[in-house]
């Protein structure tokens, strides 16, 4: 369900994208209220997937069914946080007021990203010992292994959303003209389509090996 939803969001966004840019090629004018419309999508879809990322880094649906009480408070507020300033900054009209929505959008970001790191990387470790996992202890070597692949997997997914999209700034910067630009964003989609694909097949090969998680 998470990740259909994650989905779900993303399809939302490249829509809103379609109708932003039929509009502009029929009318030769740049709706502002599209425009805005779309980078809310946006935000949706990047607060959706690093939430994804941010609650299966910690086990969630892995090695337990459920967050404690104090995991949860922390996650929903910053999910809420990224966001509110996400979408605080995309509306934002006001220069001075615009940076301080960017630095505490971008300050969040980072945390959300820093808490995925820390959490897969002890995860991974855990497992790699044999450890137990807070609500559920691995009772053979498959489901040992399933979910340590789980991990691994998620830990490319993210290394690559992470580092992928530089690469293709640069290459957005120095390799394509004006008249090519479509092909940075087609290289850009390709990538979010390759990490759902890559989440989506090693769930189910995981749910295939293992039993449901028990809280």
């Amino acid at each position: 369900p998470l990740l259909c939803v994650a989905v779900g969001v993303k399809g939302g966004e490249m829509l809103a994208n379609v109708v932003y840019y039929a509009t502009y090629s029929q009318t030769g004018r740049d709706s502002r209220a599209l425009l805005q419309a779309t980078r809310v999508a946006e935000i949706f879809s990047g607060s959706t997937f690093l939430g994804m990322l941010l609650l299966l880094s910690m086990g969630w649906g892995v090695t337990r069914s459920s967050l404690n009480r104090r995991e949860e408070k922390l996650f929903w507020g910053m999910f809420v946080l990224y966001l509110v300033f996400g979408v605080l900054h995309s509306m934002c009209e006001t220069p001075s007021l615009c940076q301080g929505y960017l630095l505490s959008f971008y300050i969040i970001k980072f945390l959300i990203t820093f808490g995925i790191i820390v959490a897969v990387n002890t995860n991974v470790e855990r497992l790699r010992q044999g450890a137990s996992l807070d609500l559920s202890r691995p009772h053979s070597p498959t489901e040992l292994y399933s979910r340590l692949r789980v991990f691994i997997n998620i830990r490319l997914v993210f290394v690559a959303c992470l580092l992928l999209p530089m690469v293709l700034v640069l290459i957005d910067l120095t390799v394509l003209s004006w008249d090519q630009q479509w092909v940075g964003v087609l290289l850009q989609e390709a990538l979010y389509l390759a990490a759902y694909t890559v989440i989506g097949h090693t769930f189910h090969t995981h749910h295939a090996l293992t039993p449901e998680v028990d809280s």
